[in-house]
């Protein structure tokens, strides 16, 4: 240990620890900020801002390395989200969609399991679309490929219409402004980013907006569609959402991948158990990238957890 101008051995361990405690105590109150007030998909963001400090992950170095390699030509409204996978995209669309890159780790699987498990797959039922992302990837993929892209934040989905234009996916992706939930009508929602979200993180935040919502079962009935992947993501809707394609699930078994928070399926008065149940009693079974997951653990997480559910095999 260093000591300078006769600082004392405890002194400076001292002022070391305060430091610490320092940093430690701006890294928590950042983390719990940006949690409160920050999408999800932009809590990386608020991470890297909190922790100043730390050592940069060698492995984001890396993703975001091969990133710049890949994008090298890339032109300026254009990404390549995954080699031979090039779209184009919306000026604030750069940003989000860099995410499922390089910006973060978590999202980078996440897309890699997306486009791995989707292999073979025909129709996506996109909920909870944003800009599209996953639906311009899988759309990407072949021309016989086709996407019911739904949202309901007018912000986000000016966005989304933009992508497939530009795309020129029009006979490949369908954008619909509105929300699924499990009943027919109106809803009343609140703007996080451009998310639009009908259980906000603070309860008592202003309505944003008052949008259309329909079942997920309605809509793939006027819509003569019937997806063999569905992909949730609606920050606390989603038991709402399953109820509604309750009749689309018993009848296709779907490949789906569902984002499930806890604490906001809660503010819905919905029960994550509930949802849960239906799935096994479904003959699903949850898994992540690598392997299976128990129903059991699922119930006991009280943090906002990423799945895949696919159907058991027969033999299990």
């Amino acid at each position: 240990m260093h000591f300078a101008r006769g600082t004392s051995c405890f002194c400076g361990i001292s002022k070391h620890l305060h430091g610490v405690h320092l940093k430690k105590h701006i890294e928590h109150m950042l983390a719990s900020m940006a949690q409160q007030w920050l999408p999800p998909i932009l809590l990386p963001y608020a991470k890297a801002i909190a922790t100043p400090f730390r050592r940069i992950d060698p492995r984001r170095l890396a993703l975001r390395g091969a990133f710049q390699s890949l994008n090298k030509d890339a032109a300026a409204n254009e990404l390549m989200l995954r080699k031979n996978l090039r779209v184009a995209i919306h000026p604030d669309s750069r940003a989000p969609f860099e995410m499922f890159c390089w910006r973060s780790q978590e999202m980078v699987e996440e897309m890699d399991a997306f486009l791995a498990f989707t292999q073979g797959k025909e129709r996506l039922l996109d909920v909870g679309a944003l800009h599209g992302v996953f639906s311009l990837a899988f759309a990407a993929h072949s021309v016989s490929r086709r996407s019911v892209a739904v949202d309901p934040s007018p912000l986000a989905f000016a966005k989304l219409l933009y992508n497939v234009h530009t795309n020129k996916f029009a006979d490949r992706v369908i954008p619909v402004e509105c929300a699924l939930s499990d009943a027919s009508g109106t809803i009343s929602m609140y703007y996080e980013w451009e998310h639009a979200v009908a259980a906000p993180l603070t309860p008592d935040g202003e309505v944003a907006t008052t949008v259309e919502k329909i079942t997920g079962d309605a809509l793939c009935e006027r819509l003569g569609f019937v997806p063999d992947v569905i992909k949730i993501d609606v920050e606390g809707h989603e038991a709402k959402v399953i109820r509604g394609l309750a009749a689309t699930i018993h009848q296709g078994k779907p490949l789906l991948f569902l984002e499930m928070h806890p604490q906001r399926i809660k503010r819905e008065n919905d029960s994550l158990d509930d949802l849960l149940d239906f799935m096994e009693q479904e003959g699903y079974q949850a898994r992540n990238s690598f392997s299976v997951v128990q129903f059991q653990d699922l119930r006991a997480t009280e943090v906002d957890t990423r799945a895949i559910f696919e159907v058991r095999p027969v033999n299990t």
